[in-house]
């Protein structure tokens, strides 16, 4: 670069040129470098977004030590780094939380670990109250992309009525499944009461025997003498 007044322009490259570019976490193995590098940037525009990436991959980004005052609510709020509006406020106003301007795309806020682990734990519990038929067509529809109400409401009446059918012929074999499951055990259940006779020892039916004829002599004597 000259030294002339003015003459910003470059005419030879730079004397020591890195030969590899930076990385943050090279000799940095800490677990705040780990956790910015891993962060989910939303709240806030496409401009704004990528000065905070910036910030990040050159180690330039200092997070805040306690929430700072949002400049609608007046409330300390704001937890995230350069961010100027709290989230609340920048969602129902629609503009970007670090400059404050109205955008069309604004990058949505990534759920925090407590969310994730609430949202997970309350679908746990649905599916724990569903049926097994319903939890296994909650299953196949998730496989199918159609989870959650966007996606419903996205569907085609066709498709709708494709997935309905699908899922009453799932329903018809599952059925047949635990018909065939019922047969299956009730046999099983017979043929071990058989085995299980045919195991017994030749030294109880004999006791049995000799018990059946000592029972019949002793009707047979009693109707003679007239007792019975």
């Amino acid at each position: 670069m000259s030294s002339q007044r003015g003459n910003t322009k470059k005419s030879k490259p730079p004397k020591h040129a890195n030969r590899e570019a930076f990385k943050n976490n090279k000799h940095d193995t800490s677990k705040l470098t780990q956790t910015l590098n891993a962060m989910t940037i939303g709240g806030v525009c496409d401009r704004c977004k990528d000065t905070i990436q910036w910030k990040i991959k050159y180690k330039k980004y200092k997070p805040l030590t306690q929430p700072k005052k949002c400049t609608k609510c007046s409330e300390r709020r704001v937890k995230h780094a350069y961010h100027i509006i709290c989230a609340p406020c920048a969602q129902d106003a629609g503009v970007c939380a670090k400059c404050g301007t109205a955008k069309d795309s604004i990058n949505p806020y990534a759920p925090t670990p407590m969310e994730q682990a609430a949202e997970e734990s309350r679908l746990e519990a649905e599916l724990k109250a569903l049926s097994e038929r319903r939890r296994r067509a909650f299953f196949r529809m998730q496989d199918k992309g159609f989870t959650g109400d966007d996606n419903a409401e996205e569907m085609s009446e066709k498709e709708a009525k494709n997935f309905a059918d699908e899922e009453k012929e799932e329903e018809e074999k599952e059925e047949e499944v635990e018909e065939e499951k019922d047969v299956n055990e009730t046999e099983n259940v017979e043929n071990k009461v058989e085995e299980i006779e045919d195991e017994r020892p030749s030294d109880l039916l004999v006791d049995e025997e000799q018990k059946n004829i000592c029972n019949s002599s002793d009707i047979k004597d009693g109707l003679e003498s007239g007792i019975v």
